[in-house]
C-alpha cells in the first residue's frame, strides 16, 4: 500500500520585505514629524511667554531702583553685571548685579538695555529735562511711542530665539549675523516691537515711558 503524501499550506509567514520595512520607517517619520513640529511651536512660545514675563520684572526692578535712588541706572558695558557710570547714554546689557535680578530669557542671552542719561543722573531735575530720542516703533517704522515732552526714558528688550537684534534693535543700518544681540557700530536711538513671524522678527521689546517712571518716584516720596 502506497504512503499517501502530505501537503503543506504555502508559508506566507515570511516577515517583511525591506520595501515593507522602508515604508513602514516612512509613515513613523512623517508621523513623528508632524507632532515634533506643533511641539517647536509650542517651545517657541513658551519662551517668548517666559521672557514677556521677565522684561515685565526688569522694568519692574528698575522703577524699584528709581524709587530709591531718584534715578534709573546705567547699562553694563563690560559685562560684568554692574552699572557702568561712564555709560548711562549708551547701549548695554541689563546691569543684573547691580539690581539683584535674573539676567537671561528664555534663549539663555542677557537682556539688552538703554537709558536716557537726563534719567540716570540723580536727582531727576524737576521739572524734567524730557530731551529723549529713544522710540519704539514697528516694522513699518510707524512710532509706537511719543515724542518729547513723552519721549521713553529707557528701553529694555530681548533678541529672541535668533540672537540677532531684528529690524532695527538697534542695528542701525549694519548687519548682525553673530547671533550676540550686540550692534556693530554706535547705536542709533530707534527699537522695533513688532507682532511674531518666525524667521523674519521675533524681537520682544519693552519701554519705560517719562511718566511712569516719574509717578513712581512721586508715589515713593522721592519727588520732586
Amino acid at each position: 500500500m502506497r504512503a499517501s503524501k502530505t501537503h503543506h499550506a504555502p508559508d506566507t509567514d515570511q516577515g517583511f520585505t525591506l520595501i515593507e520595512l522602508a515604508i513602514v520607517i516612512l509613515i513613523i517619520g512623517l508621523l513623528l514629524g508632524s507632532l515634533i513640529i506643533p511641539l517647536q511651536a509650542k517651545i517657541e512660545i513658551q519662551r517668548r511667554e517666559t521672557t514677556t514675563t521677565s522684561l515685565e520684572a526688569v522694568r519692574e526692578a528698575l522703577l524699584g531702583f528709581a524709587a530709591v535712588n531718584r534715578r534709573l541706572p546705567c547699562p553694563d558695558t563690560d559685562n560684568d553685571g554692574l552699572e557702568d557710570a561712564g555709560a548711562c547714554n549708551q547701549e548695554g546689557q541689563i546691569p543684573w548685579a547691580t539690581l539683584g535680578i535674573e539676567r537671561f530669557d528664555a534663549w539663555g542671552r542677557i537682556f539688552r538695555y538703554r537709558a536716557e542719561s537726563n534719567y540716570t543722573t540723580a536727582p531727576i531735575q524737576d521739572p524734567p529735562d524730557t530731551a529723549s530720542n529713544l522710540t519704539i516703533r514697528d516694522r513699518n517704522n510707524t512710532a509706537l511711542t511719543g515724542p518729547n515732552p513723552n519721549a521713553l526714558a529707557a528701553v529694555i528688550f530681548s533678541c529672541g530665539g535668533d540672537g540677532k537684534p531684528n529690524a532695527d534693535n538697534d542695528a542701525n543700518g549694519t548687519p548682525n549675523n553673530d547671533a550676540s544681540c550686540t550692534n556693530p557700530g554706535t547705536a542709533n536711538a530707534f527699537y522695533t516691537q513688532d507682532v511674531f513671524v518666525a524667521d523674519q522678527f521675533d524681537d520682544l521689546v519693552i519701554g519705560i515711558s517719562k511718566n511712569t517712571l516719574l509717578n513712581r518716584l512721586v508715589s515713593a516720596g522721592k519727588w520732586p
